[in-house]
């Protein structure tokens, strides 16, 4: 077998493996992605004067109450509005997994380098974002509104509800800050992931981190993502609320011109800690789905 053909038989399975480890990640880790979205929403001085972004919406005191309050007063579906969006994490992981692992196999400087580790992570995180930022857009915009009223009634009206009344562009809003997002992200968490496995099989003595036992993956790969997730919470902060905003969401209270305007509106209303807002959820949602991921990807190449 030629060596083209092994490449592309290759990439063929990290597509595969990618796309079904993605989609299981979000599956069992959504309800969390929406009470961080409704967390960092809803700003750090809810509850205490106007300044919050949606203190008139709901008001949480953290991601339990939040769990606990949406499921009494909304109902337990609420957790799971925009679910029919998992369906296209497949295409849009397979995207990011067959990007980086090209990027590193192609890249010059050697798949453990951590330089390539980095710029795969932003080519992967680049192309991943043509799929996943009209479905964070959806997405966010039917987690953070409340249920009644003149709200969203499923994925595909709300996309068509955002493109009629908002444009094509509406649904690619926080383009832009998706890169400065999960670029920043990618950068902390793959190299990061990458040694924490390093230093897993050196401990345990292995010859390979293939051959690292599961629990050292899933260690490694929870512990890379937290600290990528709470480094790069607070752009998080501003990309979600610029993308939840827009004349189609009912819910909507705020009306940012910028990101630049929202950082400083944030930083003027709520101070440093609305910059924070949701970072416990965006660790216990992020942490957990890359360690499904990522783990699974590893665990399905080892089987494909």
């Amino acid at each position: 077998m030629s060596s083209d053909s092994h490449a592309g038989g290759l990439l063929v399975k990290q597509m595969m493996a990618g796309g079904l480890a993605g989609m299981l990640a979000d599956g069992v880790m959504y309800p969390m992605m929406t009470v961080k979205s409704r967390l960092q929403v809803q700003g750090a001085s809810a509850g205490f004067s106007s300044g919050g972004a949606t203190g008139a919406i709901y008001m949480y005191r953290g991601p339990v109450h939040a769990i606990y309050t949406i499921s009494a007063h909304e109902g337990w579906r609420t957790l799971y509005k925009g679910y029919a969006t998992v369906s296209q994490i497949a295409p849009a992981q397979a995207l990011y997994m067959a990007s980086y692992q090209s990027a590193k196999r192609l890249l010059p400087g050697g798949e453990n380098n951590p330089v390539v580790h980095f710029c795969g992570g932003v080519i992967a995180t680049f192309v991943q974002s043509s799929v996943t930022v009209p479905v964070e857009v959806i997405r966010q915009r039917q987690m953070v509104q409340r249920s009644g009223g003149d709200s969203y009634k499923g994925s595909l009206h709300a996309a068509s509800r955002i493109y009629k009344m908002e444009g094509i562009g509406a649904l690619y809003r926080g383009f832009g800050l998706a890169q400065m997002v999960w670029g920043p992200y990618n950068a902390v968490y793959l190299p990061l992931w990458e040694a924490s496995k390093q230093t897993a099989a050196r401990y345990t003595g292995v010859d390979s981190v293939q051959k690292l036992e599961l629990q050292w993956e899933l260690l490694s790969s929870f512990f890379s993502a937290s600290c990528a997730a709470a480094i790069t919470n607070p752009m998080d902060v501003v990309k979600t609320r610029l993308q939840v905003q827009g004349k189609s969401n009912a819910s909507n209270v705020t009306n940012y011109t910028s990101a630049m305007d929202a950082a400083r509106s944030i930083y003027r209303k709520e101070g440093l800690k609305g910059f924070a807002c949701g970072m416990t959820s965006r660790i216990f949602w992020i942490a957990p789905s890359s360690m499904i991921m990522f783990t699974c990807f590893d665990q399905l190449m080892k089987r494909l």
